[in-house]
């Protein structure tokens, strides 16, 4: 930058004149910087709009285009005291008699009140053995999901008690202040139910003293049916085949043929290997490698040190001999330290070769007894091999020992205990499944909600020897204020875009600089600029084309059946042009809207044809929607310079505005460019002037 000296000693104003002399590239400049800031207006009032029509589009637009967004009904009841009903588009119209036979409940259990066997208040700590003195019992708890057996443990407490009944599908809780336990399914219904039973006498013992002990229909079948069985009947071995896993042949031998021939593929990777000398077998090789791997370091043995801890101890491990580390500071000072880490990577990679081999050699060899070896090498799972026979003998007769013992311990203790009395101020309430009656057909549910033929019912109190009706009708209103809010939003959009594309010219307004705006007020500044932006889309002909597309498909007919029918079929229609104020051209009018006061009075032709013929009303305004939805999306689709959805060139625009953002920058290195060649002009001036008065003074001085 050149040096800018005022005109000290020519007394010219050099700031002017520089000024002067580089406005016509200030001018330049400022220039695209309006045009730039008009193209951001011309962006927010694009997108300002953009919003609106999409949101028209995606929203009434869209849903007016089905017709179920119109079979809209609506159901009452009697006596809304039984049930509550709602209806769908597909309910039928007419009346349908409804009772309520029973209501869905949840299986709850409320345990009685329980102490610890000290008498002491019982908590979420408390051991289960302070209570129930003997432990190490076993109850079965079964829920919709199946049936899961809790072990009850001398260490195991009330809170952890708690949680093994909420693993088991229940909800459960204990209540310290009230020392009670809290079990309820997790939904209503009979299925979902659950029943709580001993599987021995130490498992009845912690569930008496727990005070979750009841005797309900449930549970009493469940000890009588244990009871009844006897050894060596097909029940009796059914239940026992239940209580073990058992396992075949067939599976076993698969086992271990897929184990064999696991091991086998790994084998195989390392012989395919190519990294290494293929002269020799796998097996070679390997014993190669177990030989050289362990002196792999032997060479790096003078760099050996004892390692010492941070207070200067040596370190010894556990067998109290002294531990040694590498010196790797004087390898490197010897130049040998990149030549030791590449041999430890080697006695790494080696040994980890020699461990891969070495384990899958071992699982072929405790396998191979137990399979067939076919001509491919691999392994066939033979499930007559003599080993595998035995192996299966041996643990089915191992689980089924031990479940046989089960079997009979729980046999014996549901006969001791099938009438045994519920524990002290237990209440069991079992779940049980809604029934309702429509129309002389019986529906039952596990809970109080159904959903039949269009109607949804919600049971609310047992009708008895009573009786209610339902009826369903067209729901005109609903049907009516759908077509009329439609309108309400189309109106607000066609006349934001009529109000812009009819906007008074701003010919002769741009966007003012700095020093335009310090000569106004801020008043002044907002209404000339608003000028502008209002006319920023008058006469655009994308815009002009959006209204054109709207007005033309509102304005045609669709027919439905034999007939056509139009807008004004239904009392809908526009002012027409010379009645209708400023830019409202396009906004239409329900005949009889008694929110509209220029044509409330006016019969209402809409809500009649509802009420007569809803089909027709549906299909037409389907017709309707369904056309304009696809033109307007026309309009929006993705081109090169648009985005998706977006009626502008959203994308060219920006590439506009990034172009002026260069265009800018350099007319503001012209200004400058040529600001500092004038300065240094007028600077080199006043110098030499300075000089010239200098010498003037000197020669006056001279000659006195």
């Amino acid at each position: 930058m050149a040096i800018r000296l005022s005109g000290m000693v020519s007394g010219m104003d050099t700031e002017s004149l520089v000024s002067a002399l580089v406005s016509s590239y200030k001018l330049k400049k400022d220039n695209l910087v309006k045009a730039q800031t008009k193209l951001s207006w011309k962006q927010e009032k694009w997108k300002t709009m953009n919003t609106s029509i999409y949101g028209f589009y995606s929203g009434k637009l869209s849903s007016a285009r089905f017709s179920t967004s119109y079979n809209l009904k609506t159901s009452t009841v009697s006596n809304d005291k039984y049930a509550k009903v709602t209806a769908s588009s597909s309910a039928v119209n007419g009346t349908q008699r409804l009772k309520v036979k029973q209501l869905a409940s949840t299986g709850y259990l409320t345990g009685g009140q329980i102490k610890a066997a000290d008498g002491s208040k019982v908590t979420g700590d408390t051991k289960i053995s302070d209570i129930v003195g003997t432990t190490d019992g076993s109850i079965s708890f079964k829920t919709a999901s199946g049936t899961k057996s809790i072990d009850i443990t001398s260490d195991m407490n009330v809170n952890q008690f708690v949680s093994k009944l909420k693993e088991a599908g229940v909800n459960a809780s204990f209540d310290e202040n009230n020392a009670r336990f809290f079990i309820s399914s997790k939904e209503s219904g009979k299925d979902n139910d659950f029943s709580l039973v001993a599987n021995d006498s130490n498992g009845l013992n912690a569930l008496q003293k727990l005070g979750i002990y009841t005797v309900n229909d449930t549970d009493s079948a469940e000890y009588k049916r244990l009871a009844a069985l006897t050894e060596g009947s097909d029940a009796y071995n059914t239940e026992l085949e239940g209580m073990y896993t058992k396992i075949t042949a067939k599976d076993t031998a698969k086992s271990y043929a897929d184990k064999y021939n696991a091991a086998k593929d790994k084998l195989d990777a390392l012989a395919a290997d190519d990294t290494w000398d293929h002269s020799l077998t796998l097996d070679e090789y390997m014993a190669k490698l177990k030989t050289e791997t362990p002196d792999i370091l032997n060479a790096y043995d003078k760099y050996k040190k004892e390692k010492v801890d941070s207070e200067g101890n040596t370190v010894k491990d556990s067998d109290g001999k002294v531990v040694y580390e590498y010196d790797t500071e004087a390898m490197e000072k010897d130049g040998v330290k990149d030549e030791y880490e590449a041999a430890v990577k080697k006695k790494a990679s080696n040994e980890s070769l020699i461990k891969v081999y070495d384990d899958n050699s071992k699982v072929i060899e405790d396998t191979k007894d137990y399979v067939t070896i076919g001509d491919d090498g691999k392994a066939v799972a033979d499930e007559t091999n003599e080993k595998v026979l035995q192996e299966v003998s041996d643990t089915n007769a191992d689980r089924q020992a031990k479940a046989k013992a089960l079997l009979d311990s729980k046999i014996a203790m549901a006969s001791n205990v099938a009438g045994s009395a519920s524990s002290s101020g237990a209440v069991r309430i079992t779940g049980q499944d809604s029934e309702i009656e429509l129309n002389g057909a019986t529906f039952t549910n596990n809970s109080n909600n159904y959903s039949i033929n269009g109607l949804t019912i919600e049971a609310m109190e047992v009708t008895g020897n009573d009786e209610v009706t339902i009826t369903t009708n067209t729901d005109v209103d609903g049907i009516y204020d759908m077509i009329k809010g439609f309108f309400k939003d189309y109106n607000e959009l066609v006349k934001s875009v009529d109000v812009a594309y009819n906007a008074a010219s701003s010919k002769g307004y741009e966007p003012l600089t700095s020093d335009e705006k310090d000569a106004m007020s801020d008043d002044e500044v907002k209404k000339w600029e608003e000028k502008i932006k209002d006319s920023l889309l008058r006469k655009d002909s994308t815009l002009g084309s959006v209204l054109d597309t709207m007005k033309n498909d509102m304005a045609k007919s669709f027919k439905v059946g034999d007939k056509s029918y139009s807008l004004s079929s239904f009392g809908i229609a526009t002012l027409g042009y010379f009645n209708s104020p400023e830019n409202e051209t396009g906004v239409y009018h329900i005949d009889g809207d008694k929110d509209d006061s220029k044509t409330s009075a006016n019969t209402d032709k809409l809500r009649e044809m509802i009420s007569n013929d809803p089909d027709t009303v549906i299909s037409f305004f389907s017709q309707l929607s369904t056309q304009l939805y696809t033109d307007l999306g026309k309009k929006m689709a993705a081109s090169s310079t648009s985005s998706a959805y977006t009626i502008y060139n959203d994308k060219q625009m920006n590439t506009q505005y990034s172009e002026y953002n260069t265009k800018i920058s350099a007319a503001e290195d012209k200004v400058t460019t040529w600001e500092d060649y004038y300065y240094s002009k007028f600077s080199a001036m006043e110098s030499a002037l300075a000089k010239m008065n200098a010498q003037s003074s000197s020669l006056s001085g001279l000659f006195g």
